[in-house]
């Protein structure tokens, strides 16, 4: 392997420990958890207190059971199907209906077992319409959560989040009693769910994982995840001779290249061509030409570099969400996009070979 991505467990607890000071708090585990490792981050989380965990697909699940004891419960934001729901009985997976249709499949084939309803309040992807709840069969469900998503609540301040609530409030009339979640990272982080005198479930994902979940405020999370590439050769690239497919760098002058072991096929953006960085300690390292699929070159003039080194994508000279501005993007996909071949190593205080061992027995995560 030549590059890595080292996850702190610790820092993950302390993230988990924060946001549960604004609510009661499960964990979105979606994605492999965001890329860093499903099975490791939900058995850390699991130990804290963590009991309720978000994946998207039964599939994930599934999965996801083989770690986590019955007493955890396990949210299926996809829902249940008629083909879906007898393998979500077995594995005891909690839907989130979104559909009429997926509210009978889980009248007639849950067999009393709880679920969750996706009220969409204006996200306008999954979820029954606010509009239409009033004249939604919702009879016969054993229901323990009232979910909806918040489009921008990444700016508290938009007005769009008001008319999402007051949506929310103006159908919870047909749910007596009901607990309900709408808090994401930002949601949980605003306090939306104060205005409501219902029990309240938060569902964290990018805060756990160390991004900004907000757009327009500083970063309250702490970092979690490192990623590095390791120095395959160090050359002299003579003053006027290009680098990198298309010969989009040219040297202007005798310069240090550094040819890493990451590419597109990694998870390293693409469009850090000619403009994304690498650290080596606290100097920044301009790539150089275009990332390839498995290959990256970068200037370190002027620094005592060696095969075998290790330069930072990010985790801590470079933040996550700076990365992931200057690729064009956002730390959700940065980090969703590390790929299998990137090794997962896991840190926590006191605990051995935390990584090396996990690594070494195949158990990585959900792949």
């Amino acid at each position: 392997m030549s590059a890595r991505v080292t996850i702190d467990l610790d820092a993950l607890g302390s993230n988990f420990r924060a946001l549960r000071g604004y609510s009661a708090c499960g964990a979105v585990v979606k994605a492999d958890a965001y890329g860093l490792g499903a099975r490791q981050v939900a058995s850390c989380l699991q130990a804290l207190g963590c009991q309720d965990f978000f994946v998207a697909l039964p599939a994930e699940g599934e999965r996801l059971r083989e770690v986590l004891p019955r007493t955890c419960r396990i949210h299926v934001f996809a829902g249940a199907t008629a083909d879906s729901a007898p393998g979500m009985q077995n594995h005891a997976l909690q839907p989130v209906l979104n559909t009429p249709s997926q509210l009978e499949s889980w009248r007639r084939l849950g067999n009393g077992l709880p679920c969750n309803v996706h009220i969409d309040t204006g996200m306008a992807r999954l979820g029954i319409p606010w509009s239409s709840v009033e004249t939604t069969d919702f009879s016969g469900l054993n229901v323990k959560y009232v979910l909806t998503h918040m489009a921008c609540a990444d700016e508290p301040e938009h007005p769009f989040n008001a008319v999402q609530l007051d949506r929310f409030e103006r159908v919870l009339g047909q749910f007596p009693g009901v607990a309900i979640s709408l808090g994401n990272s930002a949601s949980m982080l605003a306090g939306f769910h104060h205005r409501f005198d219902r029990s309240h479930l938060g569902r964290p994902g990018i805060a756990l994982y160390g991004g900004n979940p907000f757009s327009d405020r500083p970063n309250p999370m702490q970092p979690v995840a490192l990623v590095e590439a390791q120095v395959l050769q160090v050359r002299r690239l003579p003053a006027g001779e290009p680098s990198g497919y298309g010969a989009t760098f040219v040297a202007k002058r005798p310069t240090d290249v550094a040819t890493l072991g990451m590419g597109y096929a990694d998870g390293l953006p693409r469009t850090l061509s000619n403009v994304g960085q690498f650290a080596a300690g606290p100097v920044r390292c301009p790539i150089l030409g275009r990332v390839s699929m498995d290959l990256v070159q970068v200037d370190v003039t002027g620094l005592s570099l060696a095969e075998g080194d290790w330069l930072e994508l990010f985790g801590r000279e470079i933040s996550l969400d700076e990365m992931a501005a200057c690729a064009g993007s956002f730390s959700y996909e940065a980090l969703t996009r590390l790929g299998p071949r990137v090794e997962r190593i896991y840190h926590q205080s006191g605990v051995p070979d935390s990584g090396a061992g996990a690594a070494a027995s195949g158990v990585s995560g959900i792949s």
